[in-house]
């Protein structure tokens, strides 16, 4: 009886250990920061108060081109994203992310956007990171982002929230906005609007997608187009 009783003893405490270590090493490792995340957060302190006008001036001129038949082309660097983020996106859009997020930032490597931000909702407090991939796919116009992996700290998490709450915030944008999978990972398609003017007698084509090395090339053209008739 007393055997039994200290097995039984033995094996609750194992129990109990394996639990709160396993428990202690998931907070741990959802506390961990992403080192392209703390070494965006660190640049901070360089970053003017102006360190968002590049990539406005770029939108500016993209917006502008794209405008006027013949190809256009723009290219958006990784610090000048970040710039705009710091600086412009607080405090000219507060209200754009939900109260919950907050210092979003992008690294861009190799072929691929790693997109950060601190997550404080309730008791949780972490960095919730995704690594996605974009590219043009064979539709006309459509982008899709491919999600390699997503995490909280160091921690994988499940992408059924993070869908869901995607899809009801991007088809507000984009109604044709949905969801595939290529080898088990979740593809956002996104559709770029061909038409640029109310008439709808300019459409946007977007030729060239690139991710390459804290840079992504976008490039397109536009056509002008003969006016409908009505009859």
């Amino acid at each position: 009886m007393r055997k039994a009783l200290g097995f039984a003893l033995f094996t609750l405490l194992v129990a109990l250990v394996l639990f709160f270590g396993s428990g202690w090493w998931a907070y741990r490792a959802s506390q961990q920061v992403p080192d392209f995340y703390a070494a965006a957060i660190a640049d901070e302190p360089v970053r003017g108060p102006h360190a968002g006008d590049p990539f406005e001036q770029q939108v500016l001129e993209l917006r502008n081109e794209v405008r006027r038949p013949g190809t256009w082309q723009a290219v958006f660097t990784e610090e000048e994203i970040n710039g705009w983020l710091t600086v412009d996106l607080p405090e000219k859009f507060p209200h754009a992310l939900p109260a919950d997020v907050k210092e979003p930032r992008v690294a861009i490597v190799g072929e691929r956007v790693l997109v950060g931000c601190r997550y404080e909702g309730g008791s949780v407090s972490t960095v919730f990171s995704l690594e996605v991939e974009p590219h043009l796919t064979s539709d006309p116009n459509v982008v899709a982002l491919r999600i390699r992996k997503a995490r909280a700290g160091a921690l994988p998490i499940p992408l059924t929230q993070l869908i869901e709450r995607t899809t009801k915030a991007a088809r507000r944008i984009d109604p044709a906005f949905r969801w595939e999978q290529i080898d088990g990972d979740p593809v956002a398609l996104i559709t770029i609007p061909p038409d640029q003017s109310a008439a709808g007698n300019r459409r946007i084509k977007v030729t060239s997608l690139r991710v390459q090395d804290k840079t992504i090339v976008i490039a397109g053209e536009t056509e002008e187009q003969p006016p409908t008739t009505a009859r």
